[in-house]
C-alpha cells in the first residue's frame, strides 16, 4: 500500500516539474544565456518559494523521525507542496507566451529520461525520504537540468547532422 501511495505522490511532482521545465525551456530558447543573464534572472532561476517549502519538509523529516505517523506526514506534505507549487505557476505575473516547437520535443524527452532517475532509485532502494529530497532538488535546480538537456540535445543534433552530411 505504501508503494502505491508513493507513486501517487509523484503525480503532483511530475505536473509541477513538467510545467517549470517547459517554462524554463521557453526562456532558454529565446535568451542568450551568460553570466549577466543569470544575474538578472537569479530569482526566476532559483525560486525561493521552493526553498522555503523544502525547508518545511526537511524540518518535519529531520526533527520528528520517530513520530508515529511521520510516513503519512512526509507523503502528504510532499504532495501538497508540489500541488501548491503547480497551481501557483498559473498565478505568475510574467508568463512566457511562446509555444513548444518540434525542435524542443527531443529536449523534453531527455528531461523525461532524467526525471525517471529518482523513481529508479526508489525502486532499487525503497528510501522514499531520500527520493523526495532528490525530487525537491530537481525542482530547485530545474533551470540547470533543462539547460544541460538543451545543450545535450544541441550536441546530439550537431553530431547527427554531421554524420548525415558525411554519408551523402
Amino acid at each position: 500500500m505504501k508503494k502505491i501511495v508513493f507513486y501517487l505522490t509523484l503525480l503532483p511532482w511530475f505536473l509541477y516539474f513538467s510545467k517549470i521545465s517547459k517554462n524554463n525551456l521557453k526562456s532558454i530558447r529565446k535568451a542568450k544565456i551568460n553570466f549577466e543573464w543569470i544575474k538578472n534572472n537569479f530569482f526566476k532561476i532559483f525560486r525561493f518559494d521552493n526553498l522555503i517549502l523544502i525547508g518545511v519538509f526537511v524540518f518535519f523529516a529531520k526533527f520528528y523521525p520517530d513520530a508515529s505517523q511521520i510516513w503519512l506526514v512526509k507523503t502528504l506534505l510532499f504532495s501538497i507542496i508540489n500541488l501548491y507549487l503547480f497551481i501557483n505557476t498559473y498565478y505568475e505575473k510574467e508568463k512566457n507566451q511562446s509555444h513548444i516547437v518540434t525542435d524542443d520535443v527531443s529536449t523534453l524527452l531527455i528531461i523525461l529520461i532524467i526525471s525517471i532517475i529518482p523513481v529508479i532509485y526508489y525502486i532499487a532502494t525503497g528510501h522514499y525520504t531520500i527520493t523526495y529530497y532528490i525530487l525537491f532538488a530537481y525542482n530547485f535546480f530545474s533551470f540547470f537540468i533543462v539547460l544541460v538537456s538543451k545543450k545535450a540535445n544541441d550536441l546530439i543534433n550537431l553530431i547527427v547532422r554531421r554524420k548525415n552530411n558525411e554519408s551523402k
